[in-house]
């Protein structure tokens, strides 16, 4: 089969040495992306108070966010696949931090939303790009652990940078955390110009392009999008309903509940942890087996939510899964794409998963409302059941293809 296009590293990058400096450069972008992007959330009642809005109008700030990457991610991906990707990485994060200092100065919530959804088709594009050029940087054998190690970037964001920005604001104001995450972000956009190597891709001449509807890597891809959707919508359709789930079902008080969360993040950073050797191991069942631990982890906790101990195994379980699905489903990703379809995977996986954020977010108001929320982890165990079956099958047809 011959691709569209090529993906080049130019001289000076090396994927014979695990190119540490420039994942973990990679990684804090992702770290503040995503921290940047969860903010609103824990500032809701500042920020609600200081314009004089509705608690529920900040959580719009978070709603527009997936909404804008859902719809810009894959058109300003392919708009910018010539451009080498180190800059598209560095202006993606420069205008995201603009957006978040232009968010801290906002005299009004309307001016707020604006810069929130520019904020957002920056993000989109840093998501879409940031796992196809951190992949140009590695080698085969290192896929795994340097992709785990950029995309951990998100869980500490969730572990660890949520719960600090939303201290400082308590602390000072919601005002001075924006403004310092998009300072910082600022700077973090000039060291990876300055510092990172560069990445682009080589166009094919026309005439030695293969159709699109040839290429081989079409049907694992779609089966892994699919599986991508399927776990966003399993993910956030239990996880939104969390604290309902402890408080009503398993009798969880309030302060027992901030612990078992804590849990479930540490676990996800562990998750993190192993998953690029796991990726790197086991690259066909790794990212169904994982599956698989969020099915007995989900059945679980729909079946016996009164057993303390089991709910505490049951979360640890979910949290570890978190923390290892998505950079295996990214490894996955690239390993099974071809060159010309590499950018497209990776922004069709961030547009997918939002897709299931979005849906599962609804759904599971739904399903708490009419059933309460232990019918929320019985269907997540049999979403996320069907996306390990997808993903199974399309490490055969990657498999078959690479053959």
């Amino acid at each position: 089969m011959t691709s569209s296009t090529a993906s080049v590293t130019l001289p000076g990058t090396s994927v014979s040495r695990f190119p540490l400096g420039a994942l973990l450069l990679l990684s804090l972008g992702v770290f503040v992306t995503v921290t940047a992007e969860s903010l609103p959330a824990g500032l809701m009642p500042e920020m609600a108070r200081d314009f004089g809005v509705d608690p529920l109008r900040i959580g719009l700030l978070v709603s527009v966010w997936a909404v804008v990457v859902i719809a810009t991610s894959i058109p300003l991906t392919r708009a910018t696949r010539r451009i080498d990707r180190r800059i598209v990485v560095a202006v993606s994060l420069a205008v995201f931090a603009l957006a978040n200092v232009a968010t801290a100065f906002a005299p009004t919530y309307e001016f707020a939303f604006a810069t929130r959804a520019v904020a957002a088709v920056a993000h989109g594009v840093f998501w879409a790009i940031v796992i196809v050029y951190a992949s140009s940087l590695l080698s085969g054998a290192q896929l795994g652990r340097g992709l785990a190690l950029v995309t951990g970037g998100g869980t500490a964001a969730t572990v660890l940078g949520l719960p600090v920005a939303t201290a400082l604001a308590q602390l000072t104001s919601w005002r001075v955390s924006f403004a310092v995450m998009g300072i910082g972000m600022l700077m973090l956009a000039a060291v990876v110009f300055r510092r990172l190597p560069r990445s682009v891709v080589e166009p094919v001449p026309a005439a030695e392009r293969a159709p699109l509807r040839h290429d081989r890597s079409l049907p694992p891809l779609v089966a892994f999008g699919i599986a991508g959707l399927l776990i966003g919508l399993a993910q956030f359709l239990s996880f939104v309903y969390i604290r309902p789930y402890l408080a009503e079902s398993a009798g969880v008080a309030d302060g027992w509940a901030s612990a078992l969360l804590f849990v479930f993040g540490a676990a996800g950073m562990a998750g993190v942890a192993v998953a690029g050797s796991l990726a790197d191991r086991f690259p066909r069942t790794a990212l169904t087996a994982t599956l698989l631990v969020f099915v007995v982890a989900f059945a679980s906790l729909a079946i016996a939510p009164h057993a303390t101990f089991v709910v505490v195994v049951a979360l640890a379980l979910w949290g570890a899964g978190t923390g290892a699905m998505f950079p295996l489903i990214q490894t996955a990703l690239m390993r099974a794409a071809s060159d010309r379809l590499r950018d497209l995977a990776s922004a069709s996986i961030v547009v997918l998963f939002n897709v299931g954020i979005a849906g599962g977010s609804w759904a599971g108001g739904q399903l708490t409302a009419t059933y309460g929320p232990t019918a929320n982890m019985a269907v997540s165990a049999v979403v996320v059941l069907v996306a390990a079956g997808l993903t199974a099958a399309g490490s055969g047809l990657a498999a078959r293809r690479q053959a």
